[in-house]
């Protein structure tokens, strides 16, 4: 029994005890006594007990519920996350096969230029050869026809200039037998065409300013005293109706005035003439022009006139010039060409 009831107990009055029931009834009646109290305190404690824990309970499902919650979102966001993280790996794997793809597609390239390339460098060096020997050919006739050597110079140079850029060990043979052709090319004695065609292009322009013989008029002589001036005015009446002149060659004598121009005409085509063989470098007709002009002067103009015997000086010193010396050949360099391309080409 709890101290409680035991006070309780002792506080309440004491009765009188009743009498002894008989023995049949005392067993009939239920026992009341500190037993009932325990199972109603333990009825009350199982009570509070069942309404703290559902408390508990319910503190703890709300608690759980928020959890949850909290946990649902979390997985949630997690597997947002999981899903845009494999959408950017599945990204990722196929850049990276593109990639692959590209970096193989590359290299297949790459062979295939160095291929081409060597392919190229070969028939480069090909066409390169090939118009070489068109070039030196031309050069060589060119040559051959007394044309400038200075163009032909400059054609080996640039032949040479661009098969330096050639990484051809092949060509080696032919780029020294260039050098050999351009060595005698620079040392060959040309003549200065360029001041011959000026010297002659002043004579042309200056032909219409020379004196014809049968222009000139023989100057009078000189008298003295009152009859000498008689004379003089007879002499100038006289003038008015003839003239007298001296001709020391007959031809010149007949030439009428009005085939002045024809003269003159003459004159011109001759040193044209002479102008164009210069420029061929045709030593045998341009000679033959100059001498020709200076017959055509000394024969049929004043050789007197200081214009007239100064062209004759000039065509003198320009017929003293060669034009034409024996040009150096560019056989080596051709032979040179010619067997590097059937080196490379030997079904050539």
């Amino acid at each position: 029994m709890s101290e409680p009831d035991k006070a309780v107990a002792e506080d309440a009055p004491r009765s009188p005890a009743p009498p002894p029931e008989p023995k049949h009834r005392r067993a009939q009646r239920p026992v009341v006594g500190w037993r009932d109290l325990l199972v109603w305190a333990a009825l009350a404690l199982a009570a509070a007990t069942a309404a703290w824990t559902g408390s508990r309970l319910g503190a703890l499902e709300s608690g759980t519920t928020r959890r949850l919650q909290a946990g649902e979102q979390r997985i949630a966001q997690l597997g947002a996350a999981v899903e845009l993280a494999q959408a950017q790996l599945r990204d990722a794997q196929n850049r990276a096969a593109v990639l692959e793809s590209k970096v193989l597609e590359a290299a297949g390239l790459q062979v295939q230029l160095e291929k081409l390339y060597r392919s190229l460098a070969s028939d480069s060096t090909d066409v390169l050869l090939a118009e070489a020997e068109s070039a030196l050919a031309l050069a060589s006739q060119q040559l051959a026809l007394g044309s400038n050597p200075q163009a032909a110079l400059g054609a080996l140079q640039e032949i040479d200039s661009r098969l330096s850029r050639q990484d051809d060990p092949s060509i080696g043979g032919v780029r020294r037998a260039l050098q050999r052709d351009i060595d005698r090319l620079k040392a060959y004695p040309a003549a200065d065409i360029a001041s011959l065609v000026l010297r002659l292009d002043g004579l042309l322009s200056a032909v219409d300013q020379f004196p014809l013989l049968a222009s000139v008029s023989a100057a009078p002589q000189a008298s003295s005293g009152a009859t000498g001036i008689g004379l003089d005015a007879l002499r100038g009446e006289l003038q008015q109706l003839f003239r007298v002149r001296r001709v020391d060659t007959p031809d010149a004598a007949l030439v009428a005035p009005g085939q002045a121009y024809f003269l003159r005409q003459n004159l011109l085509l001759l040193l044209l003439n002479a102008r164009l063989s210069l420029l061929s470098r045709n030593d045998v007709l341009y000679r033959s022009d100059l001498g020709r002009a200076i017959g055509w002067l000394r024969s049929y103009y004043d050789d007197r006139d200081r214009g007239v015997a100064g062209a004759v000086t000039q065509l003198r010193q320009m017929l003293g010039t060669h034009i034409a010396l024996e040009p150096p050949t560019l056989a080596e360099s051709l032979a040179a060409v010619r067997a590097a391309r059937a080196a490379r080409d030997p079904g050539r």
